[in-house]
């Protein structure tokens, strides 16, 4: 009976696979410019985060995920960066490639309001000649295919000292090998929206809840619901993936410089058995983090004469009085 679930699962995530599909963590404040360029540069002046996703441990084909992103902040206003991941599931892999730009509307010294753009290429194949079939050298499998495309991304993003909130289209085309749905189809995005909060419950605990929501047109709503606490550059969370799993971690900031994160999600539905659990292993350098255990949210907005470069705030009110 095993046996049969695990095989109805990977047909139906093949089928699906043939359409665009948005990778998703549960590690995502670790890496939120893999989904909206908007966020580059957020935590460093420099970060480079790679996490890996092991999805359905113990299970043929199942889905894993390589993600990495780097990005550099130019100044107060500006950032860039590029990110890669590789999916796969079951004959199905897509690699893909972009390079972002930010651009920051810096309110005050804690507040910016920030617009993102991504270009890139995605490379999506078939790897129909590894299928192990039940006729020797069946011609159906006979040949792979591989296909390169453009695709772009598209994201926002608000933050201030304690809060941040942002959305995004990861994938702005649809590159599928098969199929009518293809190119530019504003009616197939997937969005991503991201919100979190930090509470200082007191000098040496901050508590973050966050969430992660995924909506595509025609699908419940995926969300990730995480509550974090952070103590001493330690962190742990817990939390719920609307997919009816558990969601549990930890991270840790060494020297300032160098974060470690694991996380697991634990299935709770009837396919609990038989799916297996996944994994996620994170490792993140930050030159340097803003949030570390003696100032929170150190970073400041300033220009060279300790002033905003352009403070819209300031400008608004002045153009009212005229």
């Amino acid at each position: 009976m095993n046996r049969l679930l695990v095989g109805l699962s990977c047909v139906f995530m093949m089928n699906f696979a043939y359409s665009q599909n948005t990778v998703r963590f549960s590690q995502y404040n670790f890496a939120k410019s893999i989904y909206n360029p908007a966020t580059l540069a957020t935590d460093a002046h420099f970060t480079a985060d790679l996490i890996y996703r092991n999805q359905w441990a113990g299970v043929d084909g199942a889905p894993t995920t390589v993600g990495f992103n780097s990005a550099y902040e130019l100044n107060d206003e500006m950032a860039v960066g590029v990110n890669f991941y590789n999916d796969r599931i079951g004959l199905n892999q897509t690699n893909s490639f972009a390079v972002n730009y930010a651009y920051r509307l810096v309110f005050d010294e804690r507040k910016y309001l920030a617009f993102g753009l991504g270009l890139g290429a995605d490379n999506v194949a078939w790897n129909y000649a590894s299928a192990q079939t039940i006729q020797v050298q069946d011609p159906a499998f006979a040949q792979s295919y591989s296909s390169f495309k453009f695709n772009g991304s598209f994201g926002i993003y608000y933050r201030t000292k304690k809060a941040y909130i942002g959305a995004s289209i990861p994938q702005l085309m649809q590159n599928s090998l098969v199929g009518k749905e293809k190119g530019f189809r504003p009616p197939l995005w997937h969005y991503l929206a991201i919100a979190g909060y930090y509470f200082e419950i007191n000098d040496r605990f901050i508590f973050n809840p966050s969430l992660q929501a995924k909506v595509v047109k025609n699908a419940p709503v995926q969300l990730d619901v995480v509550l974090r606490g952070i103590t001493n550059n330690l962190g742990f969370s817990l939390g719920y993936r609307s997919e009816n799993s558990l969601i549990a971690g930890f991270d840790y900031i060494f020297a300032e410089r160098i974060r470690l994160g694991y996380s697991f999600n634990f299935d709770v539905g009837q396919l609990s058995r038989t799916k297996g659990m996944s994994n996620e292993i994170y490792l993140g350098i930050g030159l340097p983090y803003y949030f570390n255990k003696d100032t929170f949210n150190s970073r400041r907005y300033m220009g060279r004469k300790n002033k905003f470069s352009r403070n819209y705030t300031r400008r608004y009110h002045r153009g009212s009085r005229n």
